[in-house]
């Protein structure tokens, strides 16, 4: 039996129930994954998730400001859920994700207290790369400038007084003054 896994803030789940995802845009689903470092990102809801893959298949987060993981990550619980995979699942074009648009049971429960704590025991562990921002070579920390700055121009977040308005702008201050540079620019 392959084992899939799902991670999430909310404890005592027997059944994963299909859901939509608030900020990503996919349909009613139940996302499950291969990769245990890949699920526990998912164990803190969040605005953004800044892992990736590289060329080989092996995953890797990137911390977009300096102490992103502690600041995301520390302090916070979860839980991992295992489930068996079924042939309902689907692949998706992101490496190690499946869905399914049916309810998926729980095998098991593994309670994570400290989220950031298990990501760098999967560092520790060789399964998961952590490149923090120290380390982010200059050439991507200018896209991530502008990466940041496209999403507060995109989403319309300069006029807005939402979560995510207010973490872009405490989070990326430097995104944010370009952003509004840009835009009083075009107006």
């Amino acid at each position: 039996m392959e084992v899939l896994y799902h991670c999430s803030p909310t404890a005592g789940l027997k059944v994963l129930q299909p859901s939509v995802t608030k900020y990503f845009g996919k349909p009613r689903q139940v996302c499950l994954t291969a990769s245990v470092p890949m699920a526990l990102f998912y164990g803190v809801k969040h605005f953004e998730y800044t892992y990736g893959y590289t060329r080989e298949g092996k995953i890797y987060y990137e911390e977009y400001f300096p102490g992103a993981l502690e600041a995301i990550y520390r302090g916070r619980s979860a839980s991992l859920y295992r489930c068996a995979r079924r042939p309902d699942m689907e692949t998706t074009r992101i490496p190690n994700e499946y869905v399914t648009a049916r309810p998926v049971p729980v095998l098991e429960e593994i309670a994570i207290p400290d989220v950031c704590q298990a990501l760098l025991e999967q560092e520790r562990l060789g399964a998961l790369r952590i490149v923090r921002w120290a380390e982010l070579p200059e050439r991507s920390r200018a896209w991530v400038l502008q990466a940041e700055k496209d999403t507060i121009l995109e989403q319309g977040l300069l006029t807005q007084d939402t979560g995510f308005a207010r973490y872009m702008r405490e989070t990326y201050p430097d995104s944010w003054a370009l952003a509004l540079a840009e835009q009083e620019a075009g107006a």
